[in-house]
Protein backbone atom coordinates (compact mmCIF):
# COMPACT_ATOMS: atom_id res chain seq x y z
CA UNK A 1 0.00 0.00 0.00
CA UNK A 2 1.36 3.41 -0.96
CA UNK A 3 0.32 6.01 1.64
CA UNK A 4 0.82 9.75 1.26
CA UNK A 5 1.31 11.84 4.41
CA UNK A 6 1.27 15.62 4.66
CA UNK A 7 3.08 16.89 7.73
CA UNK A 8 5.15 13.69 7.72
CA UNK A 9 8.21 15.34 9.29
CA UNK A 10 6.31 16.55 12.36
CA UNK A 11 5.92 14.94 15.78
CA UNK A 12 2.79 12.96 14.88
CA UNK A 13 3.69 12.42 11.23
CA UNK A 14 6.98 10.77 12.21
CA UNK A 15 5.16 8.35 14.54
CA UNK A 16 2.53 7.48 11.91
CA UNK A 17 5.22 6.92 9.30
CA UNK A 18 7.08 4.53 11.62
CA UNK A 19 3.88 2.62 12.39
CA UNK A 20 2.93 2.45 8.72
CA UNK A 21 6.32 1.17 7.63
CA UNK A 22 6.12 -1.53 10.30
CA UNK A 23 2.91 -2.63 8.53
CA UNK A 24 4.58 -2.70 5.14
CA UNK A 25 3.43 0.66 3.78
CA UNK A 26 5.37 2.55 1.16
CA UNK A 27 5.32 6.11 2.49
CA UNK A 28 5.24 9.19 0.29
CA UNK A 29 5.92 12.33 2.34
CA UNK A 30 4.57 15.67 1.14
CA UNK A 31 6.89 18.51 2.11
CA UNK A 32 6.36 22.24 1.57
CA UNK A 33 10.05 22.73 0.96
CA UNK A 34 10.31 19.63 -1.16
CA UNK A 35 13.31 18.48 0.89
CA UNK A 36 13.67 14.72 1.46
CA UNK A 37 11.88 13.56 4.61
CA UNK A 38 13.86 11.12 6.73
CA UNK A 39 12.58 7.52 6.57
CA UNK A 40 10.08 8.28 3.81
CA UNK A 41 10.35 6.14 0.68
CA UNK A 42 9.63 9.16 -1.49
CA UNK A 43 9.16 12.89 -0.98
CA UNK A 44 6.93 15.07 -3.15
CA UNK A 45 6.49 18.85 -2.94
CA UNK A 46 3.39 20.19 -1.21
CA UNK A 47 2.75 23.09 -3.53
CA UNK A 48 -0.23 24.95 -5.00
CA UNK A 49 -3.38 22.77 -5.17
CA UNK A 50 -3.32 22.52 -8.94
CA UNK A 51 0.22 21.09 -8.80
CA UNK A 52 -0.10 18.51 -5.98
CA UNK A 53 0.86 15.09 -7.33
CA UNK A 54 -1.32 12.31 -5.89
CA UNK A 55 -0.61 9.80 -8.66
CA UNK A 56 -0.32 6.23 -7.38
CA UNK A 57 -1.42 7.08 -3.83
CA UNK A 58 -3.70 4.42 -2.29
CA UNK A 59 -4.44 6.36 0.91
CA UNK A 60 -3.81 9.95 1.97
CA UNK A 61 -3.22 11.10 5.56
CA UNK A 62 -3.47 14.86 5.98
CA UNK A 63 -1.83 16.43 9.06
CA UNK A 64 -0.29 19.67 7.79
CA UNK A 65 -1.42 23.01 9.18
CA UNK A 66 -0.27 26.07 11.12
CA UNK A 67 0.61 25.02 14.70
CA UNK A 68 -1.98 25.93 17.33
CA UNK A 69 0.75 26.82 19.82
CA UNK A 70 1.85 30.43 19.84
CA UNK A 71 0.37 33.83 20.62
CA UNK A 72 -3.09 34.13 19.08
CA UNK A 73 -2.82 37.41 17.24
CA UNK A 74 -5.44 38.00 14.57
CA UNK A 75 -2.83 37.07 11.95
CA UNK A 76 -1.99 33.84 13.80
CA UNK A 77 -5.65 32.87 13.98
CA UNK A 78 -6.06 33.60 10.28
CA UNK A 79 -3.11 31.32 9.48
CA UNK A 80 -4.49 28.57 11.73
CA UNK A 81 -7.79 28.66 9.89
CA UNK A 82 -6.65 29.21 6.32
CA UNK A 83 -3.81 26.68 6.44
CA UNK A 84 -6.31 23.97 7.34
CA UNK A 85 -9.21 24.87 5.09
CA UNK A 86 -7.26 25.93 2.01
CA UNK A 87 -4.88 22.98 1.90
CA UNK A 88 -7.63 20.45 2.67
CA UNK A 89 -9.77 21.85 -0.14
CA UNK A 90 -6.72 21.82 -2.41
CA UNK A 91 -6.08 18.14 -1.73
CA UNK A 92 -9.70 17.31 -2.55
CA UNK A 93 -9.37 19.22 -5.82
CA UNK A 94 -6.17 17.30 -6.60
CA UNK A 95 -8.10 14.04 -6.09
CA UNK A 96 -10.82 15.28 -8.39
CA UNK A 97 -8.35 15.76 -11.22
CA UNK A 98 -7.47 12.06 -11.16
CA UNK A 99 -9.51 9.44 -13.03
CA UNK A 100 -12.03 7.73 -10.75
CA UNK A 101 -10.09 4.49 -10.40
CA UNK A 102 -6.83 6.29 -9.66
CA UNK A 103 -7.93 8.30 -6.63
CA UNK A 104 -6.89 7.43 -3.08
CA UNK A 105 -9.36 4.99 -1.60
CA UNK A 106 -9.35 6.81 1.75
CA UNK A 107 -8.67 10.36 2.92
CA UNK A 108 -7.76 10.49 6.62
CA UNK A 109 -7.92 14.20 7.35
CA UNK A 110 -7.02 15.26 10.89
CA UNK A 111 -9.32 17.24 13.13
CA UNK A 112 -9.28 17.86 16.88
CA UNK A 113 -11.42 17.52 19.98
CA UNK A 114 -11.40 21.32 20.00
CA UNK A 115 -14.53 20.72 17.89
CA UNK A 116 -16.52 20.29 21.12
CA UNK A 117 -15.52 23.54 22.80
CA UNK A 118 -15.81 24.00 26.57
CA UNK A 119 -18.28 21.37 27.87
CA UNK A 120 -17.59 21.09 31.64
CA UNK A 121 -18.28 17.51 32.87
CA UNK A 122 -20.39 16.41 29.89
CA UNK A 123 -19.34 13.13 28.27
CA UNK A 124 -18.72 13.74 24.57
CA UNK A 125 -18.88 11.18 21.77
CA UNK A 126 -18.63 11.46 18.01
CA UNK A 127 -22.29 12.47 17.74
CA UNK A 128 -22.03 15.37 20.21
CA UNK A 129 -22.78 18.84 18.86
CA UNK A 130 -20.10 21.31 17.85
CA UNK A 131 -19.16 23.86 20.50
CA UNK A 132 -18.84 27.63 20.38
CA UNK A 133 -15.76 29.74 19.72
CA UNK A 134 -12.77 29.94 17.44
CA UNK A 135 -11.44 26.38 17.60
CA UNK A 136 -14.84 24.65 17.28
CA UNK A 137 -15.55 26.76 14.18
CA UNK A 138 -12.17 25.90 12.66
CA UNK A 139 -12.64 22.18 13.32
CA UNK A 140 -16.19 22.20 11.93
CA UNK A 141 -15.13 23.89 8.70
CA UNK A 142 -11.96 21.80 8.45
CA UNK A 143 -13.99 18.61 8.57
CA UNK A 144 -16.46 20.11 6.13
CA UNK A 145 -13.69 20.79 3.63
CA UNK A 146 -12.51 17.16 3.76
CA UNK A 147 -16.03 15.74 3.43
CA UNK A 148 -16.17 17.05 -0.16
CA UNK A 149 -14.00 14.04 -1.09
CA UNK A 150 -16.98 11.76 -0.42
CA UNK A 151 -18.53 13.02 -3.67
CA UNK A 152 -15.48 11.54 -5.43
CA UNK A 153 -16.22 8.09 -3.94
CA UNK A 154 -13.35 8.48 -1.47
CA UNK A 155 -13.84 7.19 2.08
CA UNK A 156 -13.27 10.08 4.48
CA UNK A 157 -12.19 9.73 8.11
CA UNK A 158 -11.76 12.67 10.50
CA UNK A 159 -9.66 11.65 13.53
CA UNK A 160 -10.47 14.13 16.29
CA UNK A 161 -7.16 14.26 18.09
CA UNK A 162 -6.88 14.83 21.83
CA UNK A 163 -3.85 16.09 23.76
CA UNK A 164 -0.93 14.05 22.42
CA UNK A 165 1.55 12.71 24.96
CA UNK A 166 5.08 12.05 23.74
CA UNK A 167 8.63 13.32 24.03
CA UNK A 168 7.75 16.26 21.79
CA UNK A 169 4.71 18.53 21.73
CA UNK A 170 2.85 19.40 24.93
CA UNK A 171 5.13 17.55 27.35
CA UNK A 172 8.26 19.06 25.85
CA UNK A 173 6.87 22.53 26.56
CA UNK A 174 6.10 21.84 30.22
CA UNK A 175 8.74 19.25 31.19
CA UNK A 176 11.37 21.74 32.36
CA UNK A 177 8.83 23.70 34.42
CA UNK A 178 7.72 20.54 36.24
CA UNK A 179 11.28 19.28 36.69
CA UNK A 180 12.13 22.56 38.41
CA UNK A 181 9.26 21.98 40.81
CA UNK A 182 7.35 24.95 39.40
CA UNK A 183 4.41 23.03 37.93
CA UNK A 184 0.85 23.37 39.13
CA UNK A 185 -2.78 23.14 38.14
CA UNK A 186 -4.31 25.60 35.70
CA UNK A 187 -7.13 27.60 37.22
CA UNK A 188 -9.17 25.41 39.55
CA UNK A 189 -7.89 22.30 37.75
CA UNK A 190 -11.38 20.88 37.26
CA UNK A 191 -11.26 21.00 33.46
CA UNK A 192 -11.10 17.64 31.72
CA UNK A 193 -8.09 16.73 29.59
CA UNK A 194 -8.70 14.04 26.96
CA UNK A 195 -5.26 12.77 26.00
CA UNK A 196 -3.54 9.96 24.08
CA UNK A 197 -0.05 8.44 23.89
CA UNK A 198 1.51 9.19 20.51
CA UNK A 199 2.09 5.49 19.79
CA UNK A 200 -1.57 4.69 20.34
CA UNK A 201 -2.50 7.64 18.13
CA UNK A 202 -0.25 6.38 15.33
CA UNK A 203 -1.92 2.97 15.57
CA UNK A 204 -5.36 4.60 15.45
CA UNK A 205 -4.44 6.44 12.26
CA UNK A 206 -3.18 3.21 10.73
CA UNK A 207 -6.45 1.48 11.62
CA UNK A 208 -8.39 4.33 10.01
CA UNK A 209 -6.40 3.75 6.82
CA UNK A 210 -6.62 -0.04 6.74
CA UNK A 211 -10.11 -0.72 8.08
CA UNK A 212 -12.59 0.07 5.32
CA UNK A 213 -15.49 0.05 7.79
CA UNK A 214 -14.21 3.14 9.64
CA UNK A 215 -15.50 6.42 8.27
CA UNK A 216 -16.51 9.88 9.45
CA UNK A 217 -15.65 11.29 12.86
CA UNK A 218 -13.40 9.28 15.17
CA UNK A 219 -12.39 10.45 18.65
CA UNK A 220 -8.69 9.68 19.02
CA UNK A 221 -8.21 9.77 22.78
CA UNK A 222 -7.49 7.41 25.65
CA UNK A 223 -10.60 5.84 27.20
CA UNK A 224 -9.59 7.40 30.55
CA UNK A 225 -9.58 11.22 30.50
CA UNK A 226 -8.30 13.06 33.57
CA UNK A 227 -8.87 16.47 35.10
CA UNK A 228 -6.07 19.01 34.95
CA UNK A 229 -5.66 18.59 38.70
CA UNK A 230 -5.19 14.83 38.24
CA UNK A 231 -2.74 15.34 35.40
CA UNK A 232 -0.66 17.72 37.52
CA UNK A 233 -0.55 15.26 40.43
CA UNK A 234 0.37 12.28 38.26
CA UNK A 235 3.05 14.06 36.23
CA UNK A 236 4.64 15.47 39.38
CA UNK A 237 4.68 11.95 40.88
CA UNK A 238 6.28 10.48 37.74
CA UNK A 239 9.02 13.16 37.86
CA UNK A 240 9.31 12.94 41.66
CA UNK A 241 8.84 16.69 41.97
CA UNK A 242 6.39 18.92 43.84
CA UNK A 243 3.76 20.78 41.83
CA UNK A 244 2.44 23.53 44.06
CA UNK A 245 2.37 26.64 41.88
CA UNK A 246 -1.09 27.00 40.33
CA UNK A 247 -1.67 29.41 37.46
CA UNK A 248 -4.71 31.60 38.20
CA UNK A 249 -7.50 31.37 35.65
CA UNK A 250 -7.76 35.17 35.34
CA UNK A 251 -4.19 35.30 33.99
CA UNK A 252 -4.92 32.66 31.37
CA UNK A 253 -8.11 34.44 30.35
CA UNK A 254 -6.06 37.57 29.62
CA UNK A 255 -3.98 35.80 26.96
CA UNK A 256 -4.51 37.41 23.54
CA UNK A 257 -7.03 36.19 21.00
CA UNK A 258 -8.88 33.96 23.45
CA UNK A 259 -6.04 31.42 23.57
CA UNK A 260 -6.72 30.87 27.25
CA UNK A 261 -9.33 28.40 26.02
CA UNK A 262 -6.47 26.02 25.17
CA UNK A 263 -5.74 25.71 28.89
CA UNK A 264 -9.15 26.13 30.50
CA UNK A 265 -11.66 24.45 28.16
CA UNK A 266 -13.00 21.16 29.50
CA UNK A 267 -13.47 18.23 27.10
CA UNK A 268 -14.39 14.83 28.54
CA UNK A 269 -14.28 12.75 25.39
CA UNK A 270 -15.17 9.10 24.81
CA UNK A 271 -13.61 7.09 21.93
CA UNK A 272 -16.89 5.33 21.13
CA UNK A 273 -16.12 4.47 17.50
CA UNK A 274 -12.77 2.80 18.16
CA UNK A 275 -14.18 0.92 21.13
CA UNK A 276 -16.82 -0.48 18.80
CA UNK A 277 -13.99 -1.84 16.62
CA UNK A 278 -12.31 -3.42 19.70
CA UNK A 279 -9.22 -1.25 19.42
CA UNK A 280 -6.72 -2.03 22.20
CA UNK A 281 -4.82 0.89 23.70
CA UNK A 282 -1.26 0.12 24.78
CA UNK A 283 -1.43 3.03 27.23
CA UNK A 284 -5.02 3.48 28.41
CA UNK A 285 -4.09 5.17 31.72
CA UNK A 286 -2.13 8.37 32.16
CA UNK A 287 0.53 7.21 34.60
CA UNK A 288 1.70 4.28 32.47
CA UNK A 289 1.82 6.59 29.43
CA UNK A 290 3.85 9.28 31.22
CA UNK A 291 6.27 6.75 32.72
CA UNK A 292 6.89 5.22 29.31
CA UNK A 293 7.53 8.64 27.76
CA UNK A 294 9.82 9.88 30.52
CA UNK A 295 11.80 6.64 30.52
CA UNK A 296 12.47 7.07 26.80
CA UNK A 297 13.27 10.75 27.27
CA UNK A 298 16.09 9.79 29.62
CA UNK A 299 17.45 7.08 27.29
Amino acid sequence: MKVGITGASGFLGTAIMAEGKSRGWTVVAYSRGGHPVERADETRPLVEPECIDLAGIDALIHLAGEPIAGIWTEDKKRRIRESRLDLTSGLVKAMGRLPGGSRPAVFVSASAIGYYGDRADEWLDEESDVGFGFLPAVCRDWEGASSAAEKLAVRVVNPRIGLVMGREGFLKRIRTIFKLGLGGRLGRGNQWMSWIHVRDLACLFAECVENGSIHGRVNCVSPRPVTNREFTTVYARVLARPAIFPVPAFLLKRLPGGMGSLFLDSQRVEPVVMRSFDFEWSFPDLESALRDIERKSRA
